[in-house]
């Protein structure tokens, strides 16, 4: 008697957005990394770029602190110390998840 034959089919698309979707979480797990770009940015914050420049980088409340961290977008291109960036993050919590009215100085 022949056992029954199982047919296995793979779609790479999906195996391919798998494999995207847990590198993506690995990298956001893990070290911050020396340094940020914009996309980093955002990805930490869960804030779009429009926001970002708005209520953080180009804050004059926050000038001085962004003169510390990150390039100030020369170039045209942000970058970010991250373990600065990060801690900038963490002090300015609550006043940078409230009301936009009340946040942008």
């Amino acid at each position: 008697m022949d056992s029954p034959i199982v047919q296995v089919v793979i779609d790479p698309n999906y195996v391919r957005q798998l494999a995207e979707a847990e590198i993506k979480r690995q990298m956001q797990e893990h070290a911050p990394g020396i340094w940020w770009d914009m996309k980093r940015l955002e990805a930490e914050t869960c804030r779009k770029r429009d926001w970002l420049l708005a209520n953080i980088l180009l804050n004059p409340a926050f000038k001085q602190e962004m003169r510390l961290c990150s390039n100030g977008g020369e170039g045209g291109r942000w970058m970010f110390r991250a373990s600065e960036m990060s801690r900038f993050l963490d002090k300015n919590f609550e006043a940078l998840n409230k009301s936009r009215s009340k946040l942008i100085r």
